[in-house]
């Protein structure tokens, strides 16, 4: 059984440790069963805890598998990886080639259990891939979506004048490129609400999925879209969070009678909380970090808030419980992925931590 098995009723966020392994330096955390000690400060109990030399296998297993199971019984899931820049978030999320993350084992389970269904099952997936940069929602499957670095070639005075420079006095005269259309405007992606879809994300590329193979191009494609920085911390620092996401129809026939079930899997590599002072960034990278750091402190609110509401909840104090608020409008991240977080949703945060006591306090703050 998956480490992070939910109950039926009402449930917290789920949280689990991952510990990255210490390249060098001396270590100021350790984890004992479930409980992590950062110098002389204890943490825990968490639901789950894996240490340097957890597999991505391991992890998956432990964090992510139950949520998808729930996922393809028609209850929207969400799995995120959560912590400092630089701890392993992408690493444990999208994984490396020969050595698949999370995302392509959940994309690799739901596959398998859709290809075993009977003749009176079917399941059709799409999927969706957004991030959300300084606030604003970007379909990373469409163009260049993203990257706040990208390399873009000099202005044509520019490149007159470095040719001045280096000692031609008439540069050559540039060819005229040859006229094309103007593309539309691409619609911004806006987060909507409706009874039928709940929260979604409408303006952005659905793409349907036939297979697994499919499902883990558009992961990948979309992945290299995404927004990143060099920063002292990182050399590419992912500057915005990235929300992949499926979209599983259930159809059940039995004779005259059809069921549908509709679910969503979000699975969530969210961008790395930041000090600016440490990462040394400038200009746009301040204002990126800002909202980065905003937008997880909301997340931080949130989590609390439905801990508080489930608490009371298993106490018996449903009059309480209701007026807990949760602030999901407070921040994009957590109004697209409210139907993910609460209610009777599975959701499990895998929090990314390092030992080396250089990031102690990084460890402690996640």
């Amino acid at each position: 059984d998956a480490l992070l098995a939910q109950p039926a009723e009402e449930t917290a966020v789920r949280v689990a440790i991952r510990s990255r392994p210490q390249i060098d330096g001396e270590s100021a955390t350790s984890i004992r069963g479930n409980h992590v000690s950062v110098g002389d400060t204890n943490f825990g109990p968490f639901d789950a805890t894996l240490d340097d030399h957890s597999t991505q296998k391991a992890t998956y297993d432990g964090v992510a598998r139950n949520v998808v199971e729930q996922a393809l019984r028609g209850f929207h899931g969400c799995v995120m990886a959560y912590g400092a820049t630089g701890s392993g978030k992408t690493h444990a999320m999208a994984g490396e080639r020969g050595d698949a993350g999370i995302v392509s084992r959940a994309i690799a389970q739901v596959f398998a259990v859709s290809g075993a269904e009977s003749d009176e099952t079917h399941t059709r997936v799409e999927c969706t891939y957004v991030e959300i940069y300084r606030e604003q929602v970007r379909d990373l499957l469409v163009g260049d979506a993203g990257a706040s670095e990208n390399a873009l070639p000099p202005p044509p005075q520019q490149q007159r004048g470095r040719a001045l420079q280096a000692g031609n006095r008439t540069p050559p005269r540039a060819k005229t490129p040859p006229r094309a259309k103007t593309p539309p405007p691409q619609k911004q992606p806006r987060i909507r609400e409706d009874e039928r879809r709940g929260v979604f994300v409408d303006g952005c590329t659905r793409t349907r999925c036939r297979s697994a193979e499919e499902c883990i191009d558009a992961f990948r494609m979309g992945s290299r879209r995404r927004a990143v920085r060099g920063t002292a911390k990182n050399d590419r620092s992912s500057r915005s969070h990235a929300v992949f996401t499926l979209e599983l129809t259930r159809t059940t026939t039995r004779g005259a009678a059809t069921v549908t079930q509709a679910s969503r899997l979000h699975l969530v590599d969210l961008a790395g909380s930041e000090r600016v002072k440490e990462s040394k960034t400038t200009g746009d990278g301040v204002k990126e970090a800002g909202n980065i750091n905003q937008s997880l402190m909301v997340l931080g609110n949130v989590v609390t808030a439905l801990e508080d509401k489930a608490s009371k909840r298993r106490k018996g104090d449903i009059n309480g419980a209701a007026r807990v608020h949760v602030p999901y409008r407070d921040a994009k991240l957590t109004r697209l992925l409210q139907d993910a977080l609460g209610g009777n949703a599975y959701a499990a945060i895998l929090c990314c931590v390092s030992r080396a006591a250089a990031d102690a306090s990084h460890t402690t703050s996640t």
